[in-house]
């Protein structure tokens, strides 16, 4: 379900894709291979997901697309900031500005469009589906969190506006986790002035319609000082991901992974990573982290809080991560979709 709001264990081998390597602790990658076709153009990608051996990355103005297994590679036009999927219907929602999409994967390499809508948000925004529900983040105090029912493929918009969740200065991105009644929401906010963090939980059912919301987790605070920008997806560096009852968020105001015991009264934890982090993403069972000035790849075990990191000489501004049990997909703002094999 894996942006840019303001400018904003142990493994024994890992390898480019069809490039031998060794990893441990800061080891490093000097064979970079970003794309696997010699006539294929990348361009620079902003967030990336993995799904039945496919690597889909929000690529500006085109999704790009790579068969892990051959490396082969394809690119179609449409444009993406964010970009989400829902394995229980098998499809690919893309979310660009006011444009929300969704294309089906029967053909996982050339996916379709198949329904698409206009909505009220705009820059700053992110989107996120599961079971049927889709849901997309206000990213800015001027928009509302907006939540669809796509069980009948087409887009059937249930909520226009979550007061608890748009009160806040912006919402600029939302993590996504199926449950046994519908859906969990993880909405990274803005609670003021660009000062102050926090996570957003809602719980819906399968048809998009709100059951619960829990206080809001709050953050460690701290003034973000660099310059804005419009780059796509438009999320300040607070992403998060779920993993056995805790919520790990990849929070830049820390340097570091904050981590929310959610069986634990919210109990929050910090590891330090050294560097501002941007994305964060499981395979089910380690945390896989990347930074935008960092060209390591931090791993975490989480039954054991113990790190280990994946220096990639390719990096040169990392904004998306995903991975699966073979792979660890990098989207690159420069280099585009770079696939590791694990």
């Amino acid at each position: 379900m894996k942006r840019l709001f303001l400018l904003f264990f142990i493994f024994t081998s890992f390898t480019l894709l069809n490039t031998s390597c060794s990893s441990g602790d800061d080891d490093d990658d000097d064979n970079p291979l970003s794309s696997g076709d010699a006539d294929f153009t990348t361009e620079g990608c902003t967030n990336v997901v993995i799904f039945n051996g496919y690597a889909y990355g929000a690529c500006g103005d085109q999704i790009e697309i790579v068969n892990l297994e051959n490396g082969s590679r394809n690119a179609i036009p449409v444009a993406a900031d964010d970009i989400a999927i829902d394995a229980s219907t098998q499809n690919l929602f893309v979310q660009s500005r006011t444009l929300l999409q969704a294309l089906s994967l029967t053909d996982p390499f050339a996916p379709n469009l198949i329904a698409s809508t206009q909505t009220n948000f705009a820059i700053f925004s992110g989107v996120g589906a599961a079971n049927g529900v889709v849901v997309v983040s206000a990213g800015s105090r001027t928009s509302d969190t907006q939540v669809y029912n796509f069980n009948t493929g087409d887009f059937n918009l249930i909520n226009n506006g979550i007061t608890e969740v748009d009160r806040v200065t912006g919402n600029p991105d939302v993590h996504v986790v199926e449950t046994a009644t519908g859906i969990r929401a993880f909405y990274s906010q803005d609670l003021g002035l660009v000062t102050n963090w926090g996570i957003q939980i809602v719980d819906f059912n399968a048809d998009g319609t709100v059951l619960n919301i829990p206080n809001v987790i709050e953050l460690a605070s701290q003034q973000f000082t660099g310059g804005f920008s419009l780059i796509a997806p438009a999320n300040f560096p607070l992403e998060s991901e779920f993993l056995n009852d805790r919520l790990y968020v990849a929070h830049f105001a820390v340097n570091g992974i904050q981590v929310v015991d959610l069986n634990n009264d919210n109990a929050i934890s910090t590891i330090n990573l050294g560097y501002q982090p941007i994305n964060i993403a499981t395979d089910g069972t380690l945390l896989f982290t990347v930074g935008t000035t960092s060209n390591v790849v931090s791993i975490l075990n989480p039954n054991t809080n113990a790190l280990s990191r994946l220096t990639v000489n390719a990096i040169r501004q990392a904004r998306g991560v995903a991975v699966n049990s073979e792979y660890i997909v990098i989207a690159d703002l420069q280099e585009g979709l770079i696939v590791l094999d694990r």
